[in-house]
């Protein structure tokens, strides 16, 4: 998602060499242990034993989750902070308010990779990805169109990955629509000097 080449194949599904799937996919989520596991106690800081023992709750990077989760059922993944009611009641009243980078950096494709793990709640967190998206979309493209350069940084500071490649996107086709236009007001003006010349040629021989 990186360039404006990424918005025709995004990489909201797994894709192991893209690193904003890596780094989407290491943001973490509470989850509860459902079976006692074996060796893996040192995923628990704050306790000394060698194994996780069934009820222990403990904030998972997403991509172990997944790994434990829905097939294995080891454990039962639940929405994370930038997800829970209070930020969805936020989103949903007016989300254009919400500080998305400092909340989620990548908030669309980490809520996109939450769905399948989070049972129910998943219709849930699918809609409010759409409509904040359909919110926010409006405010992302009139930035990326009108807004000075030495303010862009400004205007995008609270926009999440996906977001700031739809402003990068926007604000270059803005800028080759506008050679676009240059060039083609040179190729008009040129060819109306020839028509004057033209004129005057035949007014001289008449």
């Amino acid at each position: 998602m990186a360039s404006s080449r990424s918005l025709h194949g995004p990489s909201y599904f797994p894709n192991y060499y893209s690193l904003e799937d890596i780094l989407a996919t290491n943001e973490k989520l509470p989850c509860k242990f459902e079976k006692t596991v074996v060796g893996m106690g040192y995923l628990d800081s704050s306790g000394r034993s060698k194994d996780l023992d069934k009820g222990t709750k403990l904030e998972l990077p997403l991509w172990l989750a997944a790994a434990l989760g829905p097939r294995r059922k080891l454990v039962t993944c639940h929405l994370p902070r930038a997800f829970n009611e209070r930020y969805r009641e936020i989103l949903r009243a007016d989300a254009t308010i919400v500080d998305l980078q400092g909340l989620a950096p990548y908030f669309y494709e980490f809520g996109r990779h939450l769905l399948p793990l989070v049972g129910a709640e998943g219709v849930t967190l699918g809609q409010l990805l759409t409509e904040t998206l359909k919110q926010r979309l409006r405010r992302v493209m009139d930035s990326s169109l009108h807004c000075l350069e030495d303010d862009a940084a400004v205007h995008k500071a609270r926009f999440d990955h996906l977001e700031r490649t739809l402003f990068h996107t926007g604000r270059r086709m803005y800028q080759d629509h506008q050679l676009w236009l240059a060039r083609r007001c040179h190729i008009i003006t040129s060819i109306a000097s020839t028509e004057q010349s033209g004129k005057r040629k035949l007014s001289e021989i008449s």
